[in-house]
């Protein structure tokens, strides 16, 4: 099991996750996303560096979910 401590605006939350969940299953966590309420357009950060979906979520770590800017189509 890891523990990761996932932030969003006010609200910090420290969790446990089976080894090897990926950024993705912690950004899709159905229960995080009720109680935080971030939507489908975020990105996770690590230390200030966004993080792939598939990348693996470091046990101990601080991952910081942020709201994507949105970008005008050409």
């Amino acid at each position: 099991m890891i523990q990761v401590t996932v932030r969003f605006g006010s609200e910090v939350i420290n969790r446990t996750y089976p080894e090897g969940t990926n950024i993705g299953a912690i950004l899709s966590d159905r229960e995080l996303k009720s109680v935080c309420g971030w939507g489908d357009n975020v990105r996770a950060m690590v230390h200030g560096v966004e993080q792939p979906v598939t990348a693996l979520a470091p046990d101990g770590a601080t991952i910081v979910v942020e709201t994507r800017a949105n970008s005008k189509a050409n």
